[in-house]
């Protein structure tokens, strides 16, 4: 049987404009790379995932159309985004693992790409992902504690790149103030972005912090606070409920495309990010950002550029928030300099994910 094309797996179908930004700079990278096989992703609606990236899907629960899909494809990837990690339940990684070890049956070259692995709290889900990683001929994850994490469980040859969502277009800023005008935001407005997401562990609710914060950007500068749902779905009810509390705030509520945030993003003098593709997108077009830490992942990102603009959600108040905020909104152009050049670093690292699957793919 011939082969040919990439078969990509991820979360993607979800309109999680996250790990949309992941698949979105994979497929560009390789049309980058003057890449001309055909790209395919399993997706949970395939409908969207072919207008929005222009390639084709298959439905990520279709198994029969899953098998053929891979028995005609050369290389399987994985990634990227936070795959394989067992917090929230095992169900996700079952399924991550599932589907790598199909593709292995079916034959496939297999390649890991931008992996954020971890925690990984299970045993079982550790010694099964060793044992996956290990039958990869390419992982490259996109931080280094993934790599330490891999390297502690026996897996050899990982190399640190970084999240393939730095291999998108650059940013136009021309088109991200034709995207806020249909929301009614004037060009050249002082804005605020601020992309939230709720958090576990029974912390107080982020919506009062965040009012707050609006509130005080608004007052202080006379900022225009734009709140941004990175996945609708999860994130919709949070924004409206913020909203509520700030009457001169712009909900986008509309869906956007992963390069139309990106190039909003660009418009703006500041970002506070729960989102960690908020940072991502924001650090990608040189602009400050608050990152507000959840999990280990969004405080890794962000830390290298300004370890005192990383909140940790259980310290978070009114006064941590302004305080960091007021410095990032004062001094703009030194941290955009400092943004730049960790941005730059990160496309270099993010074409680490391609040299080593073209490799494969060619």
């Amino acid at each position: 049987m011939s082969r040919q094309g990439i078969l990509a797996c991820g979360y993607y179908g979800f309109a999680n404009l996250g790990d949309e930004a992941v698949l979105a700079g994979l497929v560009h990278g390789l049309q980058q790379a003057g890449y001309a096989e055909p790209v395919t992703a399993l997706s949970a609606d395939t409908g969207y995932t072919e207008r929005e990236h222009r390639i084709s899907a298959v439905s990520r629960t279709a198994l029969r159309a899953v098998w053929r899909a891979m028995r005609r494809s050369r290389v399987f990837v994985l990634g990227g985004g936070s795959l394989i990690q067992d917090v929230t339940s095992a169900r996700s990684v079952v399924y991550y693992l599932g589907v790598h070890a199909l593709a292995r049956r079916a034959g496939c070259r297999l390649a890991w790409l931008g992996q954020g692995v971890g925690p990984l709290r299970r045993g079982w889900v550790r010694w099964w992902t060793a044992r996956a990683a290990q039958q990869a001929e390419v992982v490259v994850v996109r931080d280094p504690a993934s790599a330490e994490l891999l390297k502690a469980m026996g897996v050899e040859g990982v190399q640190v790149g970084a999240d393939l969502s730095f291999l998108l277009p650059e940013a136009d800023t021309e088109n991200g103030w034709r995207v806020l005008q249909r929301f009614g935001v004037e060009k050249g407005e002082n804005l605020l972005a601020i992309a939230p997401r709720r958090w576990a562990g029974g912390q107080a609710s982020p919506v009062a912090p965040f009012q707050s914060l609006a509130w005080y950007a608004a007052r202080r500068w006379k900022a225009r606070i734009l709140l941004l749902p990175m996945q609708a779905s999860r994130d919709g009810e949070l924004v409206e409920e913020i909203a509520a509390g700030v009457p001169e705030a712009v909900t986008l509520r509309s869906p956007l495309s992963v390069q139309e945030v990106k190039d909003v993003l660009a418009c703006c003098r500041a970002v506070v990010g729960v989102r960690l593709h908020a940072l991502m997108l924001a650090a990608a077009s040189g602009v400050p950002a608050l990152a507000v830490s959840y999990d280990p992942k969004v405080r890794a990102f962000w830390q290298p550029i300004e370890p005192k603009h990383v909140a940790d959600v259980a310290n978070v108040d009114e006064h941590v928030l302004e305080q960091a905020l007021t410095e990032i909104w004062e001094q703009p152009h030194t941290l955009r300099e400092r943004v730049q050049t960790y941005a730059a670093q990160q496309r270099t690292l993010a074409w680490r994910n391609l040299d080593a699957l073209l490799g494969l793919a060619s």
